[in-house]
């Protein structure tokens, strides 16, 4: 198998100028941290790291300083021991959530350079029995400046007419009575076969919560996404019992609270986020561990296209992996995706049959962005310019 010869690190930031909102932040400034590990043979495998709205100052140079030094020079087989041992060590360390978000791009950048070596697409190379295809939801449905009701029913009636069944809005960001309203009117909008999935961001008790959901169409709202606290264990599962589809949670990384949300809480769908919760191979773990629960898998994407792609092989190869966010307003390097629709109501997206994951990052090398070489592996300047 080949061996890891270095690993380059770029660094985007999409301006959204603080315009748009949900209950938890106002979007000013989003990053973005891509990791790339080339190989002896001249192929380089893509993945991507959660980052938020932080700067990603702290967690390149984390990944500098004591992720990648740990993988120059291995042979690929030999990464999912290196990680393992990295976790471990984490318990000293204390930074497991910085790690889960390293690791993630590292992960997912393995898969993608396997699938290349292999000459197949990830998904197949995942699993040659897969479907090839994704079933995607539209997400968008934020707060903004000058947006009103008029223009939410426009934007979510917009997901429909382009061929999304489902599609997810935020709640939490104003009295209860009013987004209840608000959720009604949408919902009033749309074709009766539409469904929404309503996301709380957190923001609520779960007495509040059930209130909520009891106050909209019954069959209309296909999940109640973080409806209270993520560690709020008890009051997930009071929902669900009332019969609210409760999604949790979007960028938890613990193992042993996603093992509570679908043995404890019995959580309708258990929503993680590939980029941040250990990558692929994560990923693939909890699809087993929800088999036979009362759980569906769903995957959580706010960030670029690359982290969208990793998703969807991950679904084109595994029929657990019941649905992909595709956001409306989180969409770095979308004009670069090789998605299709594939299904006459086009609610499915089919994979390329390019190799690896179909999606590489282009740039414009200036004078100002020439890559510094650091301790074996290659690291590129934070502002590095990534075509757009």
């Amino acid at each position: 198998m080949s061996v890891i010869t270095s690993i380059s690190i770029q660094s985007y930031a999409n301006d959204l100028g603080g315009k748009i909102w949900n209950p938890a932040i106002r979007w000013r400034t989003k990053h973005a941290v891509f990791v790339e590990i080339h190989d002896d043979a001249g192929l380089v495998g893509l993945g991507e790291c959660w980052c938020f709205d932080a700067a990603p100052d702290a967690l390149i140079a984390y990944i500098r300083t004591e992720v990648i030094p740990e993988f120059i020079g291995l042979s690929l087989s030999d990464v999912p021991v290196v990680m393992k041992r990295l976790v471990e060590k984490a318990t000293l360390t204390a930074r497991h959530g910085i790690l889960a978000s390293a690791l993630s791009g590292v992960d997912i950048a393995v898969w993608d350079l396997l699938a290349k070596q292999a000459a197949q697409p990830l998904w197949a190379h995942l699993n040659p029995a897969g479907s090839g295809s994704a079933l995607l939801y539209a997400s968008g449905g934020l707060y903004g400046d000058g947006k009103g009701t008029p223009e939410l029913i426009a934007e979510m009636s917009g997901f429909n007419a382009d061929g999304f069944g489902l599609s997810k809005m935020k709640i939490g960001g104003n009295t209860m009575h009013h987004d209840i309203d608000r959720v009604q009117a949408v919902i009033a909008s749309l074709p009766k076969d539409a469904q929404l999935i309503v996301d709380g961001v957190y923001s609520y008790s779960s007495d509040k919560a059930l209130k909520i959901f009891e106050a909209l169409p019954e069959g209309r709202i296909a999940a109640f996404q973080s409806p209270v606290k993520a560690s709020d264990i008890a009051g997930m599962k009071r929902l669900s019992r009332a019969g609210v589809p409760v999604m949790a949670t979007e960028a938890e990384y613990r193992e042993e609270l996603h093992q509570e949300l679908v043995a404890e809480a019995e959580v309708a769908f258990l929503q993680t986020a590939p980029v941040a919760c250990g990558g692929i191979t994560r990923v693939r773990a909890m699809s087993d561990m929800v088999q036979g629960s009362a759980t569906q898998l769903s995957l959580e994407v706010s960030s670029t296209a690359i982290a969208l792609m990793a998703a969807c092989h991950l679904a084109a190869s595994d029929d657990g992996i019941v649905h992909v966010e595709y956001h409306t307003v989180h969409q770095v390097f979308f004009d670069q995706l090789t998605l299709k629709r594939s299904d006459e109501a086009g609610k499915r997206a089919k994979l390329p049959e390019t190799v690896g994951m179909g999606i590489e990052l282009s740039r414009k090398k200036t004078k100002a962005e020439v890559a510094e070489h650091v301790a074996g592996f290659e690291l590129e300047p934070r502002k590095a310019a990534l075509s757009h």
